[in-house]
């Protein structure tokens, strides 16, 4: 019985101990659940790109908000951004630069129980790549003398913030800005290379970081050819400049005897061994004015005795063949031309010239301009184009005024009146050159179309006064757009005297003509001719009269002879309309794509070498230029005037070597003397 009360006892006071430990455990589990350390949540990329980030946010929770202590840092400086009502701090990163940031926070509750929280993140650029350069070669290899091109392409994505420059020396010392187009396509180029260059070109672009790249080009200049011809003193056609005989020495032999060999004509000489065209003949009813007969007579370049020509700019023979046809209904004349002329030129700081597609259509009857009077003034004239075509020449040819590319009076800056120096310009044989396309044309004179070497000359021995020094009237030279003719210099005075024709334009005081037409002043009955350099008059083809043109070399006082063709016109100038118009001003290479339908823009011209029917071309696109398109003939019914708008100008040919062959064209003043 004792034993059980023991027993009883003990079991009731570990009952009691037990007791005790699980209340005091599970108060310990109460205090320890009702009141934990803060918790701190955020979710921050690790890279940022600058600018696409304003702000980044934070979430931080805890049993008793209002008690909660918080210790914000950016980059080690404290912020004082507090949490909102929903427990979410917001912190600004709008103004972090490029480089690494840290955000650290610590939350301390009301029982002093922390919490720690640290992000770190990168803010960068945007990925922009490389800037490369593509040359189509690193080495190029010319002929002293000679031109070349360095062409190529700068790539980058984003090309608005690229700059491109080159020199020919240290290009971290000195340099020059090149262009490049909206594909990033350039083109540099080099006339008259005398010495080896090393050009390098530098592209650099980039809006955040820039890069850039450095291409060099190496130009080696070879020896020129030796200079070949006849070696043989003993020759009649030997070459002291020759250095290798070409096997073409010629020797003298008996002249044959020459005169009319032609027995049907009324001087036939039984004696002449060679014909010298001197044969006469009773004289026959010519062809009527207007005809087709009479214009198959005016015109040249239609029949197969038109001879091969050469530019002197090239080397070799090219073999140019001037090629011109026409067609005529009731109103018009359309004339289908591959603009190469009949005699051997020069194209001059544009080279090269080379074959067109131009369709000039005038009126057969031209009508005159009724709020013109030219005789007064220019004023109520429909005024010539000041750069491009103004007429054309009986033999195709353009004929453009008397302005330049850069805005001077191209035949006054050739004749010495003043220094071009905005750009290369000078004119060759009959004062022609080439320019924008390949489209050669003339600026003054033009008459050498009538002109042929006789014996041993050549057409370097044409000279200007052999065209104003004749004893008749002049032959058509060419017709301007409004249909009227275009004679040279010589025509007939009031007494029907062979006289040469004198423009009444003269240059202002103190001018030179340097800035192109605006030198000159029209001075009525200074000369011969009107305000457009034409009069009213009988001709040998129209001799009841007609308003026509003239070529001038002289004013009425001696001085130049400006306008040299025309100024503006007397008779009515119908308009056309050429689609692919605008080459190099509304379209082309760093201005957006050809209207539909025309193509990528002209080519080159002839190189050298020759060949039956026109020579070589060669295409080029270091240029910005135009040339006529195709019309539709006027048998169709819809006769067009094609008007060519020419810009832009090349400086590649061997320029002062050529110009040295122009021959006697000086022989004019700006004033008088």
């Amino acid at each position: 019985m004792a034993d059980d009360g023991v027993a009883r006892s003990l079991f009731l006071a570990g009952l009691m101990l037990v007791s005790v430990f699980l209340g005091v455990l599970f108060f310990d589990i109460q205090d320890e659940g009702g009141n934990l350390a803060p918790v701190i949540e955020g979710d921050i990329p690790p890279n940022i790109l600058i600018g696409s980030v304003d702000s980044v946010f934070l979430s931080i929770y805890d049993e008793e908000m209002a008690g909660l202590t918080l210790e914000v840092s950016l980059d080690g400086d404290e912020i004082d951004d507090e949490l909102d009502s929903d427990g979410n701090l917001v912190i600004d990163i709008s103004q972090l630069d490029v480089g690494s940031h840290t955000i650290k926070v610590v939350a301390i509750d009301s029982l002093g129980q922390e919490s720690k929280w640290t992000a770190s993140f990168m803010v960068e650029y945007p990925d922009e790549g490389y800037t490369v350069i593509v040359v189509s070669t690193n080495e190029i290899v010319v002929e002293q003398g000679n031109s070349t091109t360095v062409s190529g392409v700068l790539v980058h994505q984003s090309m608005g913030t690229c700059k491109l420059e080159w020199s020919d020396g240290n290009i971290s010392q000195f340099s020059l800005n090149l262009p490049f187009d909206v594909e990033g396509r350039f083109d540099l180029g080099f006339s008259n290379i005398q010495e080896n260059l090393t050009i390098s070109i530098l592209g650099t672009c980039g809006t955040w970081v820039d890069s850039s790249e450095l291409e060099v080009i190496d130009i080696v200049v070879t020896e020129p050819d030796p200079v070949r011809g006849c070696t043989d003193p003993e020759a009649s056609n030997h070459d002291e400049n020759a250095e290798e005989d070409d096997g073409s020495c010629e020797y003298d032999e008996p002249e044959p005897t020459t005169g009319c060999t032609d027995p049907a004509a009324n001087n036939y000489d039984e004696n002449a061994e060679e014909d010298d065209d001197s044969c006469e003949y009773d004289e026959e009813p010519g062809a009527e004015t207007g005809s087709d007969e009479w214009w198959s007579q005016i015109l040249h370049c239609d029949d197969s005795s038109t001879p091969l020509v050469d530019d002197y700019n090239t080397t070799g023979h090219d073999g140019w063949l001037c090629s011109l046809s026409f067609s005529t209904n009731e109103t018009h004349i359309q004339i289908d031309t591959n603009g190469l002329p009949n005699h051997d030129f020069h194209s001059g700081p544009g080279c090269c010239a080379s074959q067109q597609d131009t369709a000039w259509v005038i009126p057969l009857e031209p009508t005159n301009e009724t709020e013109c009077n030219p005789i007064v003034s220019s004023e109520g004239c429909t005024m010539a184009p000041e750069r491009g075509p103004v007429a054309f020449a009986v033999n195709g040819v353009a004929i453009y005024g008397p302005e330049d590319g850069p805005g001077g009076d191209a035949v006054a800056g050739q004749e010495g009146a003043y220094e071009e120096d905005r750009q290369n310009v000078w004119l060759g044989l009959c004062h022609g050159h080439s320019g924008p396309g390949g489209e050669y044309h003339y600026h003054a004179d033009g008459n050498c179309i009538h002109w042929h070497p006789e014996g041993e000359q050549t057409w370097l021995n044409y000279s200007i006064e052999s065209s104003r020094n004749v004893t008749e009237h002049s032959p058509i030279v060419g017709f301007a757009l409004d249909g009227y003719p275009i004679y040279g210099f010589v025509g007939w005075d009031d007494d029907g005297e062979v006289v040469e024709i004198t423009s009444s334009y003269r240059l202002k005081d103190g001018e030179t003509g340097y800035n192109g037409i605006d030198d000159y002043e029209y001075i009525a009955d200074l000369g011969d001719l009107d305000a457009c350099n034409g009069q009213w008059g009988p001709t040998p083809d129209y001799p009841d009269g007609i308003y026509h043109y003239h070529t001038t070399w002289v004013n009425g006082e001696g001085g130049i002879g400006f306008p040299y063709f025309l100024l503006c016109y007397q008779g009515v100038v119908e308009e056309g309309e050429d689609p692919c118009a605008g080459f190099g001003v509304t379209w082309g290479p760093g201005i957006g794509p050809p209207p539909e339908g025309c193509d990528q823009g002209p080519g080159g011209g002839g190189q050298g070498g020759g060949g039956q029917g026109g020579g070589q071309q060669s295409s080029s696109t270091s240029s910005l230029i135009a040339i006529p398109a195709e019309s539709s003939p006027p048998i169709g019914g819809a006769a067009l005037l094609i008007a060519v708008a020419a810009v832009g100008i090349r400086a590649l040919a061997s320029g002062e070597a050529a110009r040295g062959q122009a021959g006697t064209t000086r022989g004019c003043h700006p004033v008088p003397v």
